[in-house]
């Protein structure tokens, strides 16, 4: 598993370098490290909105980013944060009173298509600011620490909850399928900002740490979303179309 994630890693870096110059220059091929810093919020058992204000926290996380050329790309990407629930926020549930946090790190790997593909320089070699709107997917993995409580009156405790409190045979690993829109700025040639914002369904009812006090089936997910700045490492090539 750890050579695995090695060459992940790695691969677009080692890829790059494969290229030689006039191959490079012709597919506009080159390599972006970037870092994210922006928000989470969580959809599931202990929210009744698909996104919870008071349930936003911050996010942030780096991210190997390889174009392949003018419109395709592709990223693997490290990021953490934190989510949470309060069934106090909803009067509709809070006759069961419990809440969870949890921290979230997640690694992905996800393709990406810009709709607008830019050509970074002109045929002179002159860079070329330009911005353009991107789609992305894939698959990746998220790790948690859901840790779920109870907090109403104790002498009802075991009327309000099924089970009891910390619920027995829970995930703490998941798959998840990164999916979400995004916003890039090529402002310099070394550097490129963006926004993007995206969803994470994990295809399981124990993110938050309940599943047997659950009121409902469904699965939970989590939003991640902020801002971009990344640098384009390695020599810009100029003269690609």
């Amino acid at each position: 598993m750890k050579h695995f994630l090695l060459l992940i890693f790695w691969w677009p870096m080692l890829l790059a370098e494969a290229q030689t110059p006039s191959r490079s220059a012709a597919k506009g091929n080159y390599l972006e490290v970037g870092f994210l810093f922006g928000l989470t919020s969580y959809s599931g058992d202990l929210t009744v909105k698909t996104v919870d204000i008071d349930g936003i926290h911050p996010g942030y996380g780096a991210y190997l980013r390889y174009h392949f050329n003018n419109h395709f790309s592709t990223r693997f990407h490290l990021y953490s944060g934190t989510i949470s629930g309060d069934d106090s926020k909803f009067p509709l549930q809070d006759v069961r009173e419990i809440r969870f946090s949890s921290s979230i790190v997640e690694m992905g790997l996800v393709g990406e298509w810009f709709i607008i593909g830019h050509a970074r320089f002109s045929n002179t070699g002159i860079h070329r600011p330009s911005v353009s709107p991107y789609l992305f997917a894939g698959i990746g993995a998220t790790f948690t620490s859901a840790e779920a409580e109870y907090y109403g009156p104790a002498d009802q405790r075991n009327e309000r909850l099924r089970v009891p409190f910390p619920e027995d045979g829970l995930d703490n690993k998941f798959i998840l399928a990164p999916t979400g829109v995004g916003l890039r700025a090529d402002i310099l040639e070394r550097l490129v900002l963006g926004i993007e914002v995206g969803f994470r369904p994990v295809f399981s009812d124990d993110l938050d740490g309940i599943r047997y006090n659950s009121y409902s089936s469904k699965g939970d997910w989590y939003y991640f979303g902020g801002l971009t700045v990344s640098f384009v490492m390695g020599s810009p090539n100029k003269y690609h179309r």
